[in-house]
């Protein structure tokens, strides 16, 4: 009799266990396709390049913005960088990304820091300086498997804008795009 109820007690346990096993790969499962669901409905919600204008979106590994931001140095970051031109004006936004890993997400107290940094310039206007005050910037690699220079970024950006002077003016800039390396290793 006892030995059956050990028996019994090993089949119970092996039984709750292979049901652990299920209930865990089930859920790793789901949590896999929802990060590739956000992915894709990200790319599907591209943002387009204004029409008249040049749009490109890059990156360089170890680098950085010299001081009066019109150039770049080597650094610690993952530099990604938009920049939008047409007749008369031109806007650049840089992003300083940690190198580390295959995704990252930047908010509030990094934009704060200047680590999202806004330019915008037009010769012909009377326009208001504007700065990022708060958002957030979240960036994945989707290409990890491939080496730096041919990897493939999408970000995803959302910054909220504030004059620096007055009168106040207040503006959001979203972006989701692809980002491309400005670099060749071979």
């Amino acid at each position: 009799m006892r030995l059956v109820f050990v028996l019994a007690l090993k089949k119970n346990t092996a039984m709750k266990a292979t049901w652990i096993l299920v209930l865990l790969l089930t859920i790793f499962t789901i949590i896999s396709c929802k990060k590739d669901d956000r992915v894709n409905q990200m790319t599907e919600n591209l943002t387009t390049c204004p029409s008249g204008s040049d749009c490109r979106y890059l990156f360089l590994q170890h680098a950085d913005i010299n001081a009066n931001f019109m150039g770049f140095t080597s650094g610690s970051y993952r530099l990604f960088w938009s920049v939008v031109e047409d007749k008369f004006t031109t806007t650049r936004l840089y992003i300083k990304a940690p190198m580390a890993g295959d995704h990252f997400a930047l908010g509030k107290s990094d934009i704060l820091a200047e680590r999202v940094k806004l330019i915008q310039t037009c010769i012909y206007c009377n326009s208001i300086d504007m700065k990022p005050i708060d958002g957030y910037v979240k960036g994945t690699n989707i290409t990890p498997d491939k080496q730096a220079d041919q990897t493939k970024w999408l970000l995803e950006i959302k910054l909220y804008l504030e004059s620096e002077g007055k009168p106040l003016a207040k503006d959001t800039i979203n972006i989701t795009q692809y980002f491309y390396p400005n670099f060749v290793y071979n």
